[in-house]
């Protein structure tokens, strides 16, 4: 069963460990030692946590939860115009066990009723461009390094551009 709960100070442990699990694989190519990298992801991970409270300080954190487990996280930061998906995390060990999915269809189903759009950013190399479309967002523009992509209900019923 999956659910979502609210992070706290007790979870920072978690964070990073997810942090880092997203991380490794690229990090260890490098070619450092395992201090290096260790101090390396550290900073890296206190540098996002301290940029995303910068970005959005009224996003709630939420750890997704499998069984009781930890399995993940996701940040969310909504305005009046929009819902923003700042983040969602998996660890490994938990993927491709519908979690993802989950979470994001239950935020779907939130947003149904208000009629705004939920957006995101995501790195252009990232595979789970395939897994946001195949969930319903569309993309809708992007830079050199980021693709912006795009759910609302209207669009999912209509199944046209916004």
């Amino acid at each position: 069963m999956i659910n979502m709960m609210d992070a706290t100070e007790e979870d920072t442990a978690f964070l990073y460990e997810l942090y880092r699990s997203t991380r490794l694989r690229e990090v260890s190519s490098w070619g450092w030692g395992d201090q290096e990298m260790e101090v390396f992801l550290r900073m890296q991970f206190d540098l996002q946590q301290r940029s995303y409270a910068l970005q959005f300080p009224q996003a709630s954190h939420l750890i997704l939860m499998n069984n009781q487990l930890q399995a993940g996280r996701v940040i969310v930061h909504e305005t009046p115009a929009e819902i923003r998906l700042v983040d969602i995390s998996i660890l490994p060990e938990f993927g491709n066990q519908g979690i993802g999915t989950a979470a994001l269809v239950h935020l779907q189903d939130m947003t149904r009723t208000d009629s705004k759009p939920i957006r995101l950013h995501v790195i252009r190399s990232n595979p789970a461009i395939t897994f946001y479309e195949r969930i319903g967002f569309r993309i809708r523009g992007g830079d050199d390094v980021y693709v912006h992509m795009e759910w609302s209900a209207s669009t999912e019923r209509t199944g046209g551009n916004i």
